[in-house]
C-alpha cells in the first residue's frame, strides 16, 4: 500500500493535546474529577462585550464569508493597538486576522523558509513550533537557554549557518514563563539584522507579565523603511479574552509586501476567520474589553498564599509570566541541535528528552482557586511518594 509522507510520520504529538485526551478519557471512565493543570485554557467566560458583539453579529446575519485578511473594523482597531501598546509601525493593511495563533504561526512560517531550511527555536518550547516547522519541511535547530530560561546570547550566533532563515522569539514564554528583558531582545534583533534573518515574535501572553515588562521586538524597527523590517508579530485573543474555543488571532507583518504574501497563503489554508467571532473581538477593543481583569486574576493566583509546599521540588522556577501544565516533551534532546528519529507504529517517534526539561512540570493557573489548590496538593503528595520510593538508602557504616 502507499506510504504516508515521512514528514507526517516524524512530527511529534503535542504533549498538551495528549494530556487533554487522557483527561477526557479518565473522566469518561468514572475516575473522579480531573484537575486540568495541563492546558492554558482560562476558566473564565469571554468578556460581556465579546459575547454581546458576537451574538449581535449572529442575529444581524453577519455569518457570510469574511475577507481573507479580516473584518476591516477589527483590523483598524488592532493596528491602532499595535502602534500604541506595542510600538509597532503597523498600518491596517499589515494586520492579517487568523483563526487562532496556531494558524497564524503556520501561515507565517510558510513565508519565512522553504524545505530544508533551518529555523532557530528555543530549546524549551511550545510544541507547535516544532510540529509546524517539521510539517513544512524545515529543520528546527534549538538555541540553548541559560539561567532563568533566558537565551544564551553567546551560543546563538554559532548556530547560524547559510541554511538559517529565521529565529523565533517567545516572550513571555510558554512553557517556561520567562520574560526576556529589552537588552536580550535587542541582542536577538541585532543578530537577525547582521545575519539577514527573519524574526517571528510570538506574543500570545503579552498581558501576563508579573515581573519585569513586556517589549515587542518589532518596536526596534518602527523607524526603519519597510524594506529593512524583518519582524512578524503574532497575537491571540485566546488568553487575554478567554476566547480559546472561538479561535481568533492575528499577525502584524513587517511590510505591505509580506502582508500580501500572508493574505495569499491564508486563502488556500482557511479562506478566513469566522465572521461573527471577528465582530465579537472588535467589541473587545474598548477599554472595558476585559483583558486587564483576566491578567489580574492570574496574578493573584501566582502569588496566592497558602499554596502547598514540600521539601520535594515540584515547581522549580516561579513564573515571570503565566505558565501551563504539561510534561517532559517540551524539549527534545538533540546533540547537534536538531531532532533525529525514525517513523514509529504509534504515529510519532519517541524523541529523547532534553535533561533541562525532563524533571520539570508545567502548571497552568487557568482553573478555579479551589481546583488549583487541590491539584497542587495532589502533585505534592505524588512527588513526595515518588521521592520516597526512589530514595537510595546508604548502608550503615560498620
Amino acid at each position: 500500500m502507499p506510504q504516508p509522507s515521512r514528514r507526517s510520520q516524524l512530527i511529534p504529538f503535542s504533549p498538551i493535546r495528549t494530556m487533554f485526551r487522557l483527561a477526557d478519557e479518565m473522566e469518561r471512565a468514572g475516575g473522579g474529577p480531573v484537575f486540568r493543570l495541563h492546558v492554558g485554557d482560562p476558566d473564565f467566560t469571554p468578556p460581556p462585550a465579546v459575547v454581546e458583539a458576537t451574538t449581535a453579529a449572529l442575529r444581524q446575519g453577519r455569518t457570510h464569508y469574511a475577507p481573507t485578511a479580516g473584518v476591516q473594523e477589527l483590523r483598524v482597531a488592532l493596528a491602532e493597538k499595535a502602534r500604541t501598546r506595542n510600538g509597532l509601525a503597523a498600518s491596517t493593511e499589515q494586520v492579517i486576522i487568523t483563526p487562532g495563533s496556531t494558524q497564524a504561526l503556520f501561515a507565517t512560517l510558510e513565508i519565512l523558509f522553504g524545505p530544508g531550511d533551518d529555523v532557530l527555536l528555543p530549546e524549551i518550547y511550545w510544541p507547535n513550533y516544532v510540529q509546524e516547522t517539521m510539517l513544512l519541511g524545515g529543520r528546527p535547530v534549538f538555541y540553548p537557554l541559560g539561567p532563568g530560561y533566558q537565551p544564551d546570547l553567546n551560543a546563538l550566533p554559532k548556530l547560524v549557518t547559510p541554511r538559517t532563515r529565521a529565529v523565533l522569539i517567545n516572550s513571555p514564554s510558554n512553557p517556561t514563563g520567562a520574560v526576556f528583558p529589552e537588552s536580550t531582545l535587542r541582542a536577538l534583533f541585532e543578530l537577525a539584522r547582521e545575519r539577514e534573518l527573519w524574526i517571528l515574535s510570538d506574543e500570545a501572553y503579552e498581558d501576563f507579565v508579573f515581573r519585569g515588562s513586556h517589549v515587542s521586538p518589532g518596536s526596534f524597527e518602527r523607524d526603519l523603511p519597510e524594506e529593512k523590517r524583518r519582524v512578524f508579530t503574532l497575537f491571540t485573543f485566546s488568553k487575554s479574552y478567554a476566547m480559546t474555543g472561538l479561535r481568533l488571532g492575528c499577525v502584524v507583518a513587517p511590510s505591505l509586501y509580506t502582508a500580501t504574501l500572508l493574505r495569499k497563503c491564508q486563502e488556500p489554508l482557511v479562506a478566513s476567520a469566522g465572521m461573527p467571532i471577528q465582530w465579537g473581538a472588535a467589541g473587545a477593543q474598548s477599554p472595558a474589553g476585559g483583558a486587564g481583569a483576566t491578567a489580574r486574576a492570574y496574578a493573584i493566583r501566582v502569588i496566592a498564599p497558602g499554596l502547598p509546599t514540600s521539601s520535594t521540588p515540584v515547581v522549580a522556577s516561579p513564573p515571570q509570566s503565566q505558565v501551563a501544565a504539561g510534561g517532559a516533551a517540551f524539549s527534545f534532546n538533540a546533540a547537534d541541535g536538531t531532532p533525529v528519529a525514525e517513523p514509529s507504529p504509534t504515529g510519532a517517534p519517541e524523541y529523547p528528552t532534553n535533561p533541562k526539561a525532563s524533571h520539570r512540570v508545567r502548571i497552568a493557573f487557568c482553573v478555579s482557586d479551589e481546583e488549583l489548590g487541590e491539584g497542587l496538593r495532589r502533585m505534592v503528595r505524588f512527588a513526595e511518594r515518588a521521592s520516597e520510593r526512589h530514595t537510595v538508602r546508604r548502608p550503615a557504616k560498620a
